[in-house]
């Protein structure tokens, strides 16, 4: 009897190993650059055209996503393109034309290669409730005011910056952005 108790423990042990280092395996394999890289490939994967964020705050949410993801520099140099094309589609027409794609492009560079000469990480973005979100009616057209913090760690140093999104109504009734300022 003896024999068949220690036999059953043994293997309840091994099976105990077994799951324990299963579960070791899964979480070091999604880990770091890889976390990064899926996260840039959800967002490059949003078919906006037909999943279009349907708030003022979901539509700046997504963009912080993307702001977020050009800031972590764990991407292709195809994958960035396509960063840019799904933060220009989250925009008015109005920015967008001030934003050609070639410009806004090497801009997002630009100021990718600054924020990296600064050792510079975005920590922790805060968007405001919906319930927060200003609404006003400006030349007959709806628009938003989000407010966002950036929470930014830099040699040793943490800051806070804010920054107040303005999104207009297009005439499809989707949020767009249409500006910000600090």
């Amino acid at each position: 009897m003896k024999k068949n108790g220690i036999k059953s423990l043994l293997i309840v042990v091994f099976c105990a190993c077994l799951c324990v280092g299963y579960f070791y395996y899964l979480t070091q394999k999604t880990g770091g650059k890889e976390a990064v890289m899926k996260e840039a490939e959800q967002i490059i994967s949003k078919d906006l055209e037909n999943s279009y964020p349907k708030t003022a705050r979901e539509v700046v949410k997504f963009y912080n996503r993307i702001l977020k993801c050009y800031y972590s520099q764990e991407f292709s140099e195809e994958q960035l393109g396509q960063l840019t094309e799904q933060a220009r589609l989250l925009m008015d027409e109005e920015l967008r034309q001030k934003n050609p794609a070639d410009s806004y492009l090497q801009s997002v560079r630009e100021d990718i290669s600054g924020f990296d000469k600064e050792d510079k990480t975005i920590y922790n973005i805060n968007l405001e409730d919906s319930n927060e979100i200003e609404y006003k009616t400006v030349k007959g057209r709806e628009c938003a005011y989000v407010d966002v913090s950036y929470y930014v760690k830099s040699k040793g140093k943490s800051e806070r910056a804010s920054q107040t999104y303005i999104l207009r109504r297009d005439d499809g009734n989707a949020w767009r952005i249409l500006g910000f300022y600090q």
